[in-house]
């Protein structure tokens, strides 16, 4: 849902033009500094705790931060962590069968999700088709959640595995063009004129796969923490097939167990929850990193996978760049994250942003 206004002649906002534009292949040397320093000797390891209770996560997405409409411009989705060690519905059989790769499983827990991108061209005022912006496209989908906790064989760094499969749709069954249009209309907004050239009805899926480390640059022991956490992994899947590594610092009073704030693009979902071994502090940080990501396949850019439509053509290499903050408060977390996107595809000349909203409740 889009909450912004779009002047009819589409004329760029001073926000369309700001100069930052690194271009991928600058970022990405930053995501494999912050991805690859698991070698490293010397640091403490904060004790993770494996009785956390369970989570109920939110996150809303929006480029309306930045005053703009386009590319990559609404996300919202729901999800639900059960607490430590429960894994209903045959996911305990699951995290059984997969391999402990390189770490001692501790733990594990499973979860839901449910969420709905939206992605437009730059100019909404057309009912052309606009060959060389990428297309509309909703995705509408549920997820399945597995997180494995767990600590390294030999220095004992906090490890956290995650497995996500959504399954979803494309297409009008996405309601990508009723989720706009209906806000705008409430709002008194200009009405989107193009969602008639929208990606064709299609199902899809996608599997995510993602390894983090927590390695703490601190003595554990003290309120005021800086930590290092990489993370590396991939999806397959119709909607998407990349490799993605990356990574972030994060400084704060009293630093949260889990492996850091995500977004809804991301490898994996925000963890945490109360423990009942580990004191209850009120926490305040903040963050920054990047991720570097080889692009294969992306259904929003790419195109329909089994059925002709628009495209058009990609940047095998992405990169992200974010900043952000979060903080905790007993049950309720808060956060915010803020998103730098190098061009996805080649007639894009400006790097996107959005900003993403994240509340946490805690049981």
């Amino acid at each position: 849902m889009i909450l912004r206004h779009r002047a009819a002649a589409q004329v760029p906002t001073k926000a369309d033009t700001r100069p930052f534009r690194p271009t991928s292949w600058k970022l990405l040397p930053l995501t494999l500094i912050l991805a690859g320093v698991l070698p490293l000797t010397g640091m403490a390891s904060e004790r993770p705790t494996y009785d956390r209770g369970a989570v109920l996560i939110f996150n809303e997405e929006n480029d309306l931060f930045v005053n703009t409409d386009r590319h990559y411009t609404q996300g919202i989705r729901f999800a639900y962590l059960h607490k430590d060690g429960h894994a209903p519905l045959g996911m305990a059989a699951v995290s059984a069968w997969l391999p402990a790769w390189g770490f001692d499983l501790k733990s594990s827990r499973s979860g839901y999700a449910a969420g709905q991108n939206l992605y437009t061209p730059a100019d909404l005022t057309t009912v052309q088709r606009l060959g060389e912006d990428r297309p509309y496209s909703g995705w509408l989908y549920a997820g399945w959640i597995l997180q494995r906790n767990g600590v390294t064989h030999k220095r004992g760094f906090p490890v956290q595995e995650s497995w996500e499969l959504e399954v979803g749709t494309l297409g009008s069954p996405s309601l990508g063009r009723q989720s706009q249009i209906w806000v705008h209309e409430i709002r008194g907004f200009d009405l989107p004129q193009g969602w008639r050239n929208q990606l064709r009805d299609e199902p899809g899926f996608r599997l995510k796969f993602e390894r983090a480390y927590r390695l703490d640059l601190s003595e554990p022991e003290e309120p005021v923490g800086i930590q290092f956490i990489p993370w590396g992994g991939g999806v397959v899947g119709t909607i998407e097939d990349t490799v993605r590594a990356g990574g972030m610092v994060r400084l704060g009073w009293h630093l949260t167990d889990d492996f850091g704030l995500r977004s809804i693009d991301s490898l994996s979902t925000t963890s945490g929850g109360l423990s009942k071994s580990a004191p209850r502090h009120w926490s305040v940080q903040g963050f920054v990193g990047s991720e570097g990501r080889v692009v294969g396949r992306n259904t929003f850019l790419d195109g329909n996978l089994y059925r002709q439509g628009q495209s058009v053509n990609k940047h095998y290499l992405v990169g992200d760049f974010f900043i952000g903050f979060n903080l905790t408060l007993h049950h309720i977390e808060l956060g915010y994250l803020h998103v730098f996107r190098t061009p996805e595809f080649k007639n894009q000349t400006e790097v996107n942003q959005f900003g993403s909203i994240y509340a946490k409740i805690s049981f």
